[in-house]
């Protein structure tokens, strides 16, 4: 496979309060997003289980970003 058809699949836990407030307007302000990125929202991200982690990695996804 040639590194130029390479697309990761990256799944985004996002803080409600935080960090999805702010990919909400960025949005709302047309910024350009990957499409390659997958948003989950989640009320904290103190709170994610690991195991959630490890099966959206086993899932398929090739990065995980927690952010909050």
């Amino acid at each position: 496979m040639d590194s130029k058809e390479f697309k990761p699949r990256i799944v985004g836990f996002l803080c409600n309060w935080c960090t999805y407030a702010a990919a909400d307007m960025a949005g709302a302000s047309r910024k350009d997003i990957s499409p390659s990125l997958n948003v989950i929202r989640v009320m904290c991200s103190s709170r994610i289980d690991h195991n959630l982690l490890l099966t959206t990695y086993f899932n398929g996804a090739d990065g995980i970003l927690v952010a909050g």
